[in-house]
């Protein structure tokens, strides 16, 4: 791996450094978990100062292109989950990562039985305060924290699911086979928003980056609701795709 910097450029040189790096990852020369050159090395190779080469780095990192991790260096960081909002396509967090040849892993932070605040029970078409069973898991993908999940199922429809063994299973899965049911169709929401202290603790990352929050609302075929999920997921690894088509206006 070479760099260069060019002092006469008017572009700062811990830039130059970064857009080097970054192309290198970007055109494939460097791949995913690949070892960087090191601050010092950068240092030396470039003839700038260790506080030029770290700005160089952390702005990868800030772009969720490298990690570092404590001790080890900084590597290439592994691909993003990419969500693919086509309208065929209905996928439970597990098969969109196994799509992405990860290991798909979830911690189960609640399980319980609650009463449906109102925004669940608005989607649940159902009165606030009814029992729901709610379900809290940090989605992880090859070990990494990805995304924080809560969701909410109508607990007259589904009882036991509370107690339910959600050990390396989806919830679909869990439906599918337990209760004979599948969500036909999902309206997802997305917006753009900042992590909280809670949210950032859970994910690994620092209070106030950037997050990529989902609302999702699954239907059976006739229409009836019922999966109720607010999704928290890392705006550094997240990634969606969406399928448009233009119809004929005439």
């Amino acid at each position: 791996m070479s760099l260069r910097v060019d002092p006469e450029s008017p572009l700062p040189l811990y830039y130059q450094i970064c857009e080097q790096l970054r192309q290198q990852i970007l055109n494939g020369d460097l791949q995913p978990g690949d070892l960087l050159p090191s601050e010092s090395q950068i240092s030396t190779e470039c003839g700038v100062s260790r506080m030029t080469a770290r700005m160089a780095l952390m702005q990868l990192v800030n772009e969720g292109l490298v990690v570092r991790k404590r001790g080890k260096g900084t590597f290439v960081a592994p691909p993003k989950a990419t969500f693919h909002a086509f309208p065929s396509t209905l996928a439970s967090y597990t098969e969109i990562v196994a799509r992405l040849g990860l290991r798909a892993g979830a911690q189960v932070r609640v399980q319980e039985v609650a009463p449906a605040p109102p925004a669940a029970a608005e989607a649940l078409h159902i009165p606030p305060g009814t029992p729901t069973v709610r379900i809290v898991r940090l989605r992880r993908a090859d070990g990494e924290p990805m995304a924080l999940e809560t969701a909410f199922y109508p607990h007259d429809r589904f009882p036991g699911l509370a107690e339910a063994d959600l050990t390396d299973r989806s919830i679909y899965q869990v439906l599918q086979e337990t209760y004979h049911v599948a969500p036909a169709y999902a309206i997802d929401t997305i917006e753009l928003s900042v992590a909280g202290s809670y949210e950032a603790r859970e994910l690994g990352v620092r209070e106030g980056i950037p997050v990529v929050r989902c609302t999702r609302v699954s239907y059976l075929e006739d229409d009836t609701p019922i999966e109720f999920t607010q999704t928290v997921h890392r705006g550094d690894r997240f990634r969606s795709v969406i399928r448009v088509t233009r119809k004929d206006l005439r």
